[in-house]
Protein backbone atom coordinates (compact mmCIF):
# COMPACT_ATOMS: atom_id res chain seq x y z
CA UNK A 1 0.00 0.00 0.00
CA UNK A 2 1.30 3.49 -1.02
CA UNK A 3 0.49 6.20 1.54
CA UNK A 4 1.13 9.74 0.93
CA UNK A 5 0.86 12.09 3.67
CA UNK A 6 1.63 9.47 6.48
CA UNK A 7 1.00 12.11 9.78
CA UNK A 8 3.53 14.06 10.82
CA UNK A 9 6.12 13.32 8.44
CA UNK A 10 7.01 10.37 5.95
CA UNK A 11 10.71 11.12 7.26
CA UNK A 12 12.42 9.68 10.63
CA UNK A 13 14.88 12.08 11.39
CA UNK A 14 16.53 11.05 14.09
CA UNK A 15 15.71 7.24 13.94
CA UNK A 16 18.83 6.44 11.00
CA UNK A 17 19.50 2.23 10.38
CA UNK A 18 22.49 0.88 8.09
CA UNK A 19 20.43 -1.67 5.79
CA UNK A 20 23.91 -2.78 4.79
CA UNK A 21 26.18 -5.68 5.78
CA UNK A 22 23.42 -7.74 7.95
CA UNK A 23 23.08 -11.10 7.84
CA UNK A 24 20.17 -12.91 5.95
CA UNK A 25 18.43 -15.81 5.12
CA UNK A 26 18.99 -17.74 1.39
CA UNK A 27 17.20 -20.31 0.34
CA UNK A 28 18.78 -23.63 -0.88
CA UNK A 29 20.27 -26.99 0.24
CA UNK A 30 23.63 -28.52 1.98
CA UNK A 31 24.53 -32.07 -0.22
CA UNK A 32 24.49 -34.83 2.59
CA UNK A 33 22.47 -33.28 4.80
CA UNK A 34 19.44 -35.13 5.80
CA UNK A 35 16.20 -33.62 6.96
CA UNK A 36 13.72 -35.37 9.10
CA UNK A 37 9.74 -34.87 8.22
CA UNK A 38 6.33 -34.60 9.76
CA UNK A 39 2.88 -35.16 9.00
CA UNK A 40 0.32 -33.35 10.47
CA UNK A 41 -2.46 -34.94 10.18
CA UNK A 42 -5.87 -33.28 9.20
CA UNK A 43 -7.02 -32.88 12.91
CA UNK A 44 -3.50 -31.40 13.54
CA UNK A 45 -4.36 -28.85 10.88
CA UNK A 46 -7.23 -27.72 12.59
CA UNK A 47 -6.13 -27.49 15.94
CA UNK A 48 -2.54 -25.70 15.01
CA UNK A 49 -4.80 -23.44 12.47
CA UNK A 50 -6.66 -22.16 16.02
CA UNK A 51 -3.73 -21.81 18.04
CA UNK A 52 -1.58 -19.81 15.89
CA UNK A 53 -2.04 -16.23 16.41
CA UNK A 54 -0.95 -12.92 14.07
CA UNK A 55 -0.68 -9.41 15.67
CA UNK A 56 -1.81 -7.55 13.40
CA UNK A 57 0.56 -4.45 12.44
CA UNK A 58 -0.84 -0.89 12.81
CA UNK A 59 -1.14 2.22 9.95
CA UNK A 60 0.04 5.40 11.51
CA UNK A 61 -2.85 7.99 10.51
CA UNK A 62 -1.77 11.05 12.73
CA UNK A 63 -0.96 11.79 16.22
CA UNK A 64 -4.31 12.81 17.34
CA UNK A 65 -6.03 9.52 15.92
CA UNK A 66 -2.43 7.32 17.02
CA UNK A 67 -3.40 8.88 20.81
CA UNK A 68 -6.82 8.34 20.95
CA UNK A 69 -6.40 4.47 20.05
CA UNK A 70 -4.24 4.25 22.40
CA UNK A 71 -6.16 5.70 25.12
CA UNK A 72 -9.29 3.76 24.31
CA UNK A 73 -7.32 -0.08 23.66
CA UNK A 74 -5.39 0.67 27.11
CA UNK A 75 -6.25 -2.04 29.25
CA UNK A 76 -8.18 -3.93 26.71
CA UNK A 77 -7.07 -7.35 25.47
CA UNK A 78 -5.01 -7.86 22.72
CA UNK A 79 -7.99 -9.44 20.85
CA UNK A 80 -9.51 -5.92 21.15
CA UNK A 81 -6.62 -4.29 19.67
CA UNK A 82 -6.36 -6.51 16.95
CA UNK A 83 -9.61 -6.29 16.08
CA UNK A 84 -9.47 -2.61 15.61
CA UNK A 85 -6.12 -2.48 13.39
CA UNK A 86 -7.26 -5.08 11.75
CA UNK A 87 -10.54 -3.08 10.46
CA UNK A 88 -8.25 -0.07 9.64
CA UNK A 89 -5.81 -2.05 7.62
CA UNK A 90 -8.21 -4.20 5.72
CA UNK A 91 -11.62 -2.77 5.77
CA UNK A 92 -10.92 1.08 5.99
CA UNK A 93 -7.76 1.72 4.67
CA UNK A 94 -7.09 -0.88 2.02
CA UNK A 95 -4.10 -2.05 0.10
CA UNK A 96 -3.72 -2.59 -3.60
CA UNK A 97 -5.22 -6.11 -3.23
CA UNK A 98 -8.61 -4.79 -3.52
CA UNK A 99 -8.52 -2.43 -6.72
CA UNK A 100 -11.86 -2.74 -7.08
CA UNK A 101 -14.34 0.54 -6.13
CA UNK A 102 -17.34 -1.39 -5.64
CA UNK A 103 -15.72 -3.86 -3.22
CA UNK A 104 -13.48 -1.54 -1.48
CA UNK A 105 -16.45 0.42 -0.81
CA UNK A 106 -18.55 -2.67 0.74
CA UNK A 107 -15.61 -2.97 2.91
CA UNK A 108 -15.10 -0.15 4.28
CA UNK A 109 -19.29 -0.19 5.02
CA UNK A 110 -18.88 -3.88 6.64
CA UNK A 111 -15.48 -2.19 8.34
CA UNK A 112 -17.69 0.71 10.35
CA UNK A 113 -20.14 -1.94 11.25
CA UNK A 114 -17.32 -4.10 12.75
CA UNK A 115 -16.54 -1.18 14.89
CA UNK A 116 -19.67 -0.92 15.73
CA UNK A 117 -19.75 -4.00 17.23
CA UNK A 118 -16.45 -3.67 19.10
CA UNK A 119 -18.01 -0.33 20.38
CA UNK A 120 -21.38 -1.75 21.84
CA UNK A 121 -19.54 -4.81 22.86
CA UNK A 122 -16.40 -3.98 24.60
CA UNK A 123 -16.81 0.07 25.41
CA UNK A 124 -18.84 2.04 27.68
CA UNK A 125 -20.25 4.82 26.73
CA UNK A 126 -17.82 7.63 26.28
CA UNK A 127 -15.50 5.47 24.82
CA UNK A 128 -18.14 3.82 22.12
CA UNK A 129 -18.86 7.24 20.31
CA UNK A 130 -15.07 8.32 20.60
CA UNK A 131 -13.99 5.22 19.18
CA UNK A 132 -16.97 5.38 16.32
CA UNK A 133 -15.93 8.98 15.99
CA UNK A 134 -12.30 8.16 15.48
CA UNK A 135 -12.77 5.25 13.05
CA UNK A 136 -15.45 7.22 10.92
CA UNK A 137 -12.84 10.02 10.49
CA UNK A 138 -10.50 6.67 9.01
CA UNK A 139 -13.39 5.86 6.81
CA UNK A 140 -13.28 8.95 5.16
CA UNK A 141 -10.03 9.06 4.52
CA UNK A 142 -10.17 5.80 2.79
CA UNK A 143 -13.35 6.80 0.84
CA UNK A 144 -10.87 9.48 -0.95
CA UNK A 145 -8.38 7.48 -1.29
CA UNK A 146 -7.22 7.11 -5.34
CA UNK A 147 -6.11 3.99 -7.10
CA UNK A 148 -3.33 3.79 -9.70
CA UNK A 149 -4.83 2.05 -12.40
CA UNK A 150 -1.30 0.65 -13.54
CA UNK A 151 -0.96 -0.87 -10.36
CA UNK A 152 -3.71 -1.39 -8.28
CA UNK A 153 -1.84 0.77 -5.60
CA UNK A 154 -3.73 3.25 -3.33
CA UNK A 155 -2.93 6.13 -1.99
CA UNK A 156 -4.21 7.67 1.03
CA UNK A 157 -3.81 11.74 2.02
CA UNK A 158 -3.51 11.29 5.49
CA UNK A 159 -4.04 14.59 7.88
CA UNK A 160 -1.16 16.52 9.03
CA UNK A 161 -0.46 15.52 12.22
CA UNK A 162 -0.10 17.60 15.48
CA UNK A 163 1.71 16.59 18.63
CA UNK A 164 -0.24 15.95 21.18
CA UNK A 165 -0.71 18.83 23.81
CA UNK A 166 0.55 21.13 20.37
CA UNK A 167 -2.00 24.06 20.06
CA UNK A 168 -4.54 24.26 17.37
CA UNK A 169 -2.45 26.68 14.57
CA UNK A 170 0.62 24.17 15.03
CA UNK A 171 2.27 23.71 11.81
CA UNK A 172 4.30 20.80 10.59
CA UNK A 173 7.19 21.93 8.94
CA UNK A 174 7.92 18.52 6.64
CA UNK A 175 4.25 18.76 5.35
CA UNK A 176 5.15 22.82 4.71
CA UNK A 177 8.37 21.85 2.55
CA UNK A 178 6.15 18.81 0.60
CA UNK A 179 3.38 21.34 -0.76
CA UNK A 180 5.51 24.62 -1.06
CA UNK A 181 9.11 23.40 -1.75
CA UNK A 182 8.32 19.98 -3.50
CA UNK A 183 12.12 19.59 -4.71
CA UNK A 184 13.48 20.84 -1.64
CA UNK A 185 11.62 17.94 0.32
CA UNK A 186 12.58 15.67 -2.09
CA UNK A 187 16.40 16.33 -1.53
CA UNK A 188 15.66 16.14 2.13
CA UNK A 189 14.42 12.64 1.80
CA UNK A 190 17.94 11.88 -0.27
CA UNK A 191 19.67 13.25 2.23
CA UNK A 192 18.14 11.20 5.31
CA UNK A 193 17.75 7.78 3.20
CA UNK A 194 21.54 8.72 2.22
CA UNK A 195 22.86 9.83 4.98
CA UNK A 196 23.67 13.78 3.67
CA UNK A 197 24.14 16.76 5.06
CA UNK A 198 19.75 16.80 5.85
CA UNK A 199 20.43 19.29 8.54
CA UNK A 200 21.27 22.23 6.29
CA UNK A 201 18.52 21.30 3.80
CA UNK A 202 15.68 21.95 6.84
CA UNK A 203 17.47 24.41 8.29
CA UNK A 204 17.25 26.71 4.97
CA UNK A 205 13.71 25.98 4.61
CA UNK A 206 13.19 27.00 8.09
CA UNK A 207 15.03 30.38 7.16
CA UNK A 208 12.49 30.86 4.56
CA UNK A 209 9.26 30.94 6.57
CA UNK A 210 9.63 34.22 7.70
CA UNK A 211 9.10 35.84 4.36
CA UNK A 212 7.09 33.41 3.15
CA UNK A 213 3.96 34.24 5.21
CA UNK A 214 1.05 32.80 2.66
CA UNK A 215 2.49 29.72 3.07
CA UNK A 216 1.66 28.94 6.86
CA UNK A 217 -1.58 30.75 6.41
CA UNK A 218 -2.70 28.44 3.51
CA UNK A 219 -1.08 25.31 5.25
CA UNK A 220 -3.77 26.27 8.26
CA UNK A 221 -6.42 27.24 5.79
CA UNK A 222 -6.36 24.04 4.30
CA UNK A 223 -5.97 21.71 7.50
CA UNK A 224 -8.79 23.36 9.00
CA UNK A 225 -10.99 22.81 6.05
CA UNK A 226 -9.46 18.99 6.09
CA UNK A 227 -10.56 18.03 9.79
CA UNK A 228 -13.95 19.83 9.26
CA UNK A 229 -14.64 17.24 6.36
CA UNK A 230 -12.98 14.53 8.36
CA UNK A 231 -15.12 15.28 11.24
CA UNK A 232 -18.66 16.03 9.85
CA UNK A 233 -18.56 14.03 6.51
CA UNK A 234 -21.35 11.09 6.62
CA UNK A 235 -20.82 7.94 4.59
CA UNK A 236 -23.29 5.82 3.13
CA UNK A 237 -23.55 1.88 4.68
CA UNK A 238 -25.52 -0.65 3.76
CA UNK A 239 -24.46 -2.15 6.97
CA UNK A 240 -25.89 0.23 9.32
CA UNK A 241 -27.69 -0.38 12.22
CA UNK A 242 -26.65 -4.29 11.93
CA UNK A 243 -27.38 -6.30 14.89
CA UNK A 244 -24.74 -6.16 17.62
CA UNK A 245 -26.34 -8.95 20.07
CA UNK A 246 -23.41 -11.40 19.92
CA UNK A 247 -21.03 -12.26 16.84
CA UNK A 248 -23.67 -15.08 15.41
CA UNK A 249 -26.34 -12.44 14.90
CA UNK A 250 -24.32 -9.98 13.87
CA UNK A 251 -23.23 -12.26 11.45
CA UNK A 252 -26.51 -13.33 10.16
CA UNK A 253 -28.13 -9.25 10.29
CA UNK A 254 -24.83 -8.95 8.02
CA UNK A 255 -25.41 -11.32 5.21
CA UNK A 256 -29.57 -9.99 5.37
CA UNK A 257 -28.32 -6.41 4.78
CA UNK A 258 -26.27 -7.83 1.55
CA UNK A 259 -28.58 -9.85 0.27
CA UNK A 260 -30.93 -6.45 -0.11
CA UNK A 261 -27.85 -5.41 -2.03
CA UNK A 262 -26.15 -7.79 -3.76
CA UNK A 263 -22.68 -7.04 -5.04
CA UNK A 264 -20.81 -8.37 -8.14
CA UNK A 265 -17.94 -9.87 -6.17
CA UNK A 266 -18.32 -10.61 -2.65
CA UNK A 267 -15.39 -12.67 -2.24
CA UNK A 268 -13.31 -10.19 -0.50
CA UNK A 269 -15.92 -9.25 1.68
CA UNK A 270 -16.78 -13.20 2.54
CA UNK A 271 -13.01 -13.47 3.61
CA UNK A 272 -13.14 -10.70 5.62
CA UNK A 273 -15.96 -11.18 7.52
CA UNK A 274 -15.01 -14.52 8.57
CA UNK A 275 -11.18 -13.25 9.57
CA UNK A 276 -13.31 -10.51 11.98
CA UNK A 277 -15.22 -13.34 13.38
CA UNK A 278 -12.20 -15.31 14.21
CA UNK A 279 -10.50 -12.65 16.14
CA UNK A 280 -13.19 -13.48 18.57
CA UNK A 281 -12.65 -17.31 18.26
CA UNK A 282 -15.72 -17.42 16.28
CA UNK A 283 -16.19 -20.28 13.65
CA UNK A 284 -19.27 -20.36 11.34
Amino acid sequence: MKVSGEGSSVLNLYTLRDQESKPGLRPGTIAGLKHDTVEISPTGRQLAEGAIKHHVGKIFVSAQIDESLNRLLEGKSQELSDAVHTIIGSNLLPGGSVSDEGERAALREAGLAQAQYVADRYMSGGESSELMAVMNQIAVIGAKGTVDSATGSVSYQMPPSRPVGAPEDYVDINELMKRFEPDTYKKLNEAVTGSGDWGSILFSFVKKIPQNEQWVSKYREETKQLMHELKTTKLDNRFAGADTTDMASFLLDMNRKLDQTPLAKTDALMRNMDNFARIFGHRA
